[in-house]
């Protein structure tokens, strides 16, 4: 049965997740040192920012690409932490 709300339709939530994990990696976000640096908080919100994201089309774009040692893209909302 088709959804018509497209709000309705439920996040992969492991999909987003292990793609936030490809951009801190492509932008060289190091997880352990911003754990280190008692900065979780900072992780917290960036996990509620990318399951939130309405782009993931445009990020899975943009991964498949390969992109190293990049900027986060501006449709990123988590583009603020990303790039530092």
């Amino acid at each position: 049965m088709p959804v018509d709300d497209p709000a309705k339709i439920p996040i992969n939530i492991d999909k987003r997740l292990a793609m936030m994990g490809q951009m801190m990696k492509a932008t060289d976000t190091d997880l352990s040192t911003a754990a280190s640096l008692n900065k979780l908080g900072r992780y917290n919100e960036m996990v509620s920012n990318c399951l939130d994201c309405p782009s993931p089309e445009a990020c899975e774009e943009w991964l498949a690409a390969k992109p190293k040692h990049a900027n986060a893209p501006g449709f990123c909302p988590n583009a603020k932490h990303l790039n530092r």
